[in-house]
């Protein structure tokens, strides 16, 4: 379904977008008049809005190849009520790749209780992400990386001693045997390092794919440092990521490629990002959960990315 906007109003598009993920599942394209009243750039603002309706029916712009079988690869973004908002609590938002290519992904919202801890959440994301994979691949992955965004330092302890424990704890509800590996990689964009190449011509920004892991990482963290992006004008932030759990025992140099390539696979944008692709997933599903719909939309959209 395409809506056409004559002007920008919160409360129209959140009230479109709760009838048309809860009410009445359909994917929905809300398009302001004047983004298409433009006659000089109407070719270019077309093709993009017909991709972006492509990707949510389900098709996929591109892909990359990825040297894993039977791998999960899992994004977690949390939207916390700002001051005076009406919703209580929060929504944490949970996608989840569906097949070797991660052009498929699987979504949950949960919206947080009064009384009920995140990880409990986070829980139920997971069961229905893994019985999601199982319904598309017939058998459950062998192995899950996890990228957690919204952690600052000061949660990063809870996360590695209690979410990680109940994460593997998860299993279990599945089936008695089921053990896959697992890895959780904590995401942080808003840091104040920054990173310079040293040129003939003085200091400028490090190529996209730039990683450092030594010097001035921290000694008891397995973290690294990624440029992801290619910035034109002003300063390139990198995204700090720390390694707080791995069973699987990689690479570093493995999970270092592998979070640079998941830059690229955001279907909104046709470059890099500055995160990996299922983290911008979980952020834009949680924006959408918590500034507009405020539920939990239906089941039947749960596979496609409706909330781009």
């Amino acid at each position: 379904m395409v809506i056409v906007f004559p002007t920008n109003r919160t409360d129209r598009y959140s009230a479109v977008k709760r009838v048309c993920c809860v009410e009445m599942p359909v994917p929905s394209q809300v398009i302001m008049s004047r983004t298409i009243s433009r006659g000089d750039k109407l070719k270019s603002i077309t093709e993009k809005i017909a991709l972006q309706i492509n990707c949510k029916l389900g098709g996929a712009l591109w892909a990359l190849a990825i040297p894993m079988d039977h791998c999960m690869i899992c994004g977690i973004d949390v939207y916390h009520a700002g001051v005076g908002q009406s919703m209580k609590g929060s929504v944490a938002g949970f996608v989840a790749s569906l097949d070797k290519l991660l052009t498929s992904w699987h979504s949950k919202i949960c919206l947080q209780g009064k009384h009920q801890e995140l990880v409990d959440i986070l829980q139920i994301c997971l069961i229905s992400a893994i019985k999601a994979y199982y319904r598309r691949n017939k058998r459950y992955p062998d192995r899950i990386i996890v990228y957690r965004d919204g952690v600052g330092d000061g949660q990063l302890d809870t996360v590695a001693k209690y979410e990680v424990k109940q994460l593997l704890a998860t299993f279990k509800t599945i089936e008695i045997n089921y053990q896959p590996t697992l890895t959780v990689i904590v995401v942080q964009k808003r840091i104040n390092t920054r990173l310079f190449e040293i040129s003939s011509t003085g200091l400028k920004n490090p190529p996209p794919g730039t990683i450092v892991d030594s010097h001035i990482t921290k000694p008891a963290l397995y973290d690294f440092f990624l440029v992801s992006q290619n910035i034109r004008q002003g300063t390139v932030s990198p995204t700090h990521y720390i390694v707080i759990y791995d069973n699987k025992k990689m690479k570093p140099d493995h999970i270092q490629r592998l979070t640079y390539k998941l830059c690229h696979l955001y279907y909104n944008w046709p470059g890099t990002i500055k995160v990996p692709a299922p983290c911008q997933y979980a952020h834009k599903l949680v924006s959408l959960g918590g500034q507009n719909i405020q539920q939990e939309p239906h089941l039947s959209l749960a596979d496609t990315l409706y909330y781009l």
